[in-house]
């Protein structure tokens, strides 16, 4: 049962979206008892937070990095590029996280520490955990704006030759970064 709750909720949170999502409508969805999800989880908040853990591990499992490559900025810009996507994807719970800071959750520290292990790999910069920080703010900002844009398809149209907007924006802010350097 505690699966079918998590797996309705994600799905009722997609739908209504964070401002309207309540334990009382998620229950209703189910057909079942309020008391019944109580049993599972205290509290909204602790079901918000396994269900961030779950998507966590869905992205994970997604992720695409090869053993013994070795180079790391392709890998880290493999996982921003990944990352953002999952962003969007999940856009009502990724604002959760965002408005909720001071919460530790397991699954997100796990991703802070593989993109900061990927900076440190890739270029012994003098402060990797404002790189990291720059880097994820970076990310935040850029889906958020794409997520409240309407679209009539899901991807930004790119023109042949042309390269994605948020890819040359990333390559951009890597040239910064990294190379300390301006794209001309």
């Amino acid at each position: 049962m505690k699966e079918k709750i998590i797996n309705q909720a994600l799905r009722l949170l997609k739908k209504e979206g964070l401002k309207s999502f309540s334990m009382r409508k998620l229950a209703e969805t189910l057909a079942i008892d309020p008391m019944t999800i109580y049993y599972y989880f205290k509290n909204k908040d602790q079901l918000l937070a396994e269900l961030v853990d779950v998507v966590f591990r869905k992205f994970y499992e997604g992720l695409r990095l090869e053993e013994g490559r070795t180079n790391h900025k392709e890998q880290l810009e493999s996982v921003l590029i990944e990352y953002r996507s999952f962003f969007i994807q999940y856009i009502d719970l990724s604002l959760y996280l965002i408005q909720s800071p001071n919460e530790e959750y397991p699954a997100v520290n796990i991703l802070n520490d593989l993109i900061l292990d990927l900076i440190k790999a890739s270029h012994p910069y003098e402060d990797p955990e404002l790189t990291r920080d720059i880097l994820i703010d970076f990310i935040h900002g850029n889906a958020l704006s794409v997520s409240n844009k309407p679209r009539k398809g899901s991807k930004v149209k790119v023109k042949e030759n042309q390269k994605d907007p948020f890819q040359e924006s990333l390559t951009i802010l890597f040239h910064r970064l990294f190379y300390n350097t301006r794209l001309t």
